[in-house]
């Protein structure tokens, strides 16, 4: 006579082959055979009422449970007629089932279809180092050249009293909402009564260059001497690329400002307009420059993304004041600079 339990398979709901659905509870279906086992020389198991034992094979079961020297496979009553329960039974296949649910909701926390394709880490890293090498179009192609590897070099000498017109242009437009800005960010009524609490506070000079881009005595309104000027132009090819990335900061920290004002503060936006048009009047001013570049053959460093100043919320007022003022500064110098060049 045998014993025989039949577990009727389990179909995994619909709902545990999707992501962060939520928990699946897996119930087992389990027919116990209330017969029991007589054939004693076929069932190992000794010291126990022949009524008791089974097939060798009951041993083997995943619910057995070990009464004494007898095992309770698929029985209805264990050692001396005890009835059967089978909680104990029960909860080892919810322990597993719980198992193998797991792992299907774990292995599924990745997308594996053609519309979303893993990525490796490295494809990963790859496109992060190249998101921090590109560079901004606003100050990677000023002149806004269709093919930068066909440009046309122009003469710098027709070039430089262009620079020089245009950053006198920038820089008088900039300068007629200087109180305004002073206003609006420091609550001065001047401009120029602010900046004399700012003199020991930098912002261009802060970055790393390979060159001086601007001395340490040229402060705004106050010319470099000419001897500064004189001992410039004895390596001017090798200080200008510096001078030119310089100039890219100056855009790129005026977009900065500019982004970061808000458009909902009505006297945020006519600043935001205001800094905005600076920046493309310096932009205009890098255009030539970098003609002149070009016409030198000096190199056109670039200024990568993770090197574009990034201005904090709570720096808005400090850094756009100092951005404001280094711009104006540095554009006086950059005409005394090419006036001594190309004059």
């Amino acid at each position: 006579m045998r014993s025989s339990t039949v577990m009727d398979h389990t179909n995994i709901p619909a709902c545990a082959l999707y992501r962060h659905i939520g928990t699946v509870i897996v119930r087992l279906k389990m027919e116990v055979s209330t017969m029991l086992c007589w054939s004693r020389d076929v069932c190992p198991a000794s010291g126990c009422p022949e009524s008791m034992h089974r097939p060798s094979g009951c041993e083997q079961c995943a619910r057995t449970r070990l009464n004494s020297k007898c095992c309770d496979c698929d029985s209805v009553h264990v050692d001396k007629s005890r009835p059967y329960r089978s909680s104990t039974a029960r909860s080892r296949y919810v322990n597993v089932c719980a198992a193998v649910c797991l792992l299907l909701l774990v292995g599924g926390l990745t997308p594996q279809s053609s519309a979303a394709p893993r990525r490796s880490r490295s494809t990963m890293q790859r496109q992060k180092r190249a998101a921090d090498t590109s560079e901004n179009y606003l100050w990677s192609n000023p002149c806004d050249l269709n093919n930068l590897t066909t440009v046309n070099v122009p003469d710098p000498k027709t070039v430089a009293p262009k620079l020089i017109a245009q950053a006198t242009s920038a820089y008088r437009s900039a300068t007629k909402y200087k109180d305004t800005l002073a206003l609006q960010l420091h609550s001065f009524q001047s401009f120029d009564e602010l900046i004399t609490q700012w003199v020991g506070n930098e912002w261009l000079r802060k970055f790393s260059f390979s060159a001086e881009v601007l001395p340490k005595d040229k402060t705004l309104y106050k010319e470099a001497s000419e001897e500064q000027l004189e001992s410039l132009m004895g390596n001017i090819d090798t200080v200008l690329p510096s001078m030119y990335k310089a100039l890219k900061l100056i855009v790129a920290g005026l977009h900065a400002f500019s982004n970061g004002l808000n458009d909902n503060i009505i006297a945020d936006e006519a600043l935001k307009e205001n800094t905005n048009q600076t920046m493309h009047d310096v932009r205009a001013v890098l255009c030539y420059f970098s003609d002149i570049m070009r016409a030198r053959n000096l190199e056109l460093i670039p200024l990568p993304e993770s090197e574009v100043p990034v201005i904090p919320s709570d720096n808005m007022v400090t850094d756009g004041l100092l951005i404001y003022r280094d711009t104006l500064n540095y554009l006086e110098y950059l005409r005394q600079v090419f006036k001594k060049l190309y004059g």
